[in-house]
Protein backbone atom coordinates (compact mmCIF):
# COMPACT_ATOMS: atom_id res chain seq x y z
CA UNK A 1 0.00 0.00 0.00
CA UNK A 2 0.88 3.17 -0.51
CA UNK A 3 0.16 6.12 1.74
CA UNK A 4 -1.37 9.56 0.48
CA UNK A 5 -1.65 12.70 3.43
CA UNK A 6 -4.50 14.91 2.87
CA UNK A 7 -2.41 18.31 1.70
CA UNK A 8 -3.94 19.92 4.82
CA UNK A 9 -2.07 17.54 6.92
CA UNK A 10 1.21 18.82 5.42
CA UNK A 11 0.53 22.67 5.18
CA UNK A 12 -1.76 23.00 8.50
CA UNK A 13 -1.74 19.75 10.97
CA UNK A 14 1.82 18.98 11.17
CA UNK A 15 3.72 22.78 10.72
CA UNK A 16 0.85 23.55 13.43
CA UNK A 17 1.92 20.93 15.94
CA UNK A 18 5.65 21.46 15.30
CA UNK A 19 4.82 25.40 15.85
CA UNK A 20 3.49 24.76 19.16
CA UNK A 21 5.88 22.58 20.93
CA UNK A 22 8.81 24.46 19.70
CA UNK A 23 8.30 27.75 21.38
CA UNK A 24 8.80 25.75 24.46
CA UNK A 25 11.06 22.95 23.23
CA UNK A 26 12.38 22.81 19.54
CA UNK A 27 14.07 19.51 20.30
CA UNK A 28 10.51 18.12 21.55
CA UNK A 29 8.99 19.09 18.30
CA UNK A 30 11.61 17.42 16.28
CA UNK A 31 10.89 14.25 18.13
CA UNK A 32 7.14 14.38 17.74
CA UNK A 33 7.71 14.90 13.74
CA UNK A 34 10.30 11.65 13.46
CA UNK A 35 7.48 10.11 15.47
CA UNK A 36 4.45 10.82 13.09
CA UNK A 37 6.71 9.54 10.75
CA UNK A 38 7.19 6.72 11.97
CA UNK A 39 3.05 6.26 12.30
CA UNK A 40 2.89 7.12 9.31
CA UNK A 41 5.33 3.92 8.41
CA UNK A 42 3.43 1.68 10.64
CA UNK A 43 0.17 2.68 8.69
CA UNK A 44 1.30 2.02 5.46
CA UNK A 45 2.66 -1.41 6.38
CA UNK A 46 -0.38 -2.06 8.48
CA UNK A 47 -3.02 -0.20 7.32
CA UNK A 48 -5.42 -2.47 9.74
CA UNK A 49 -3.75 -1.48 12.99
CA UNK A 50 -5.76 1.96 13.88
CA UNK A 51 -9.00 1.31 15.55
CA UNK A 52 -12.04 2.03 13.42
CA UNK A 53 -13.44 5.84 15.24
CA UNK A 54 -16.44 5.58 16.89
CA UNK A 55 -18.76 7.99 15.13
CA UNK A 56 -22.78 8.19 14.08
CA UNK A 57 -21.75 9.66 10.90
CA UNK A 58 -22.09 7.64 7.77
CA UNK A 59 -19.11 9.97 6.08
CA UNK A 60 -17.04 8.60 8.43
CA UNK A 61 -17.61 4.89 9.29
CA UNK A 62 -14.12 3.64 7.48
CA UNK A 63 -12.28 6.32 9.11
CA UNK A 64 -9.35 4.74 11.41
CA UNK A 65 -7.65 6.50 14.57
CA UNK A 66 -3.85 5.63 15.86
CA UNK A 67 -1.64 7.10 18.25
CA UNK A 68 1.09 8.64 17.08
CA UNK A 69 3.63 5.97 18.30
CA UNK A 70 5.77 7.10 21.70
CA UNK A 71 3.49 10.47 21.59
CA UNK A 72 0.28 8.74 22.61
CA UNK A 73 -1.60 12.55 22.61
CA UNK A 74 -1.35 12.94 19.02
CA UNK A 75 -3.52 11.21 16.90
CA UNK A 76 -3.48 9.89 13.35
CA UNK A 77 -7.05 9.84 11.47
CA UNK A 78 -6.96 7.55 7.81
CA UNK A 79 -9.09 5.48 5.45
CA UNK A 80 -7.98 2.53 4.12
CA UNK A 81 -8.91 2.82 0.33
CA UNK A 82 -8.11 0.13 -2.56
CA UNK A 83 -4.47 0.37 -3.40
CA UNK A 84 -3.90 3.32 -0.67
CA UNK A 85 -3.58 4.92 2.60
CA UNK A 86 -5.36 8.57 3.02
CA UNK A 87 -4.21 10.17 6.03
CA UNK A 88 -6.72 12.34 6.78
CA UNK A 89 -6.08 14.06 9.96
CA UNK A 90 -3.21 14.65 12.15
CA UNK A 91 -4.24 16.25 15.64
CA UNK A 92 -3.75 16.58 19.35
CA UNK A 93 -6.62 14.58 20.76
CA UNK A 94 -7.67 17.34 23.62
CA UNK A 95 -9.51 18.80 20.81
CA UNK A 96 -13.21 18.62 20.18
CA UNK A 97 -12.77 16.26 17.64
CA UNK A 98 -16.50 16.10 16.45
CA UNK A 99 -16.47 19.97 15.64
CA UNK A 100 -13.26 19.55 13.98
CA UNK A 101 -14.54 17.22 11.67
CA UNK A 102 -18.04 18.73 11.01
CA UNK A 103 -15.79 21.73 10.39
CA UNK A 104 -12.84 20.89 8.96
CA UNK A 105 -14.00 17.73 6.27
CA UNK A 106 -11.62 16.12 3.90
CA UNK A 107 -12.05 13.07 1.81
Amino acid sequence: MRIERHPAVIEDDLPGIYAHIARDNPAAAERVLDAVAETFAQIETQPESGVLYPTRNPQMKTVRMLPVSGFNTYLVFYRVEADTVRVLYVVHGARHLLRLFGRERRE
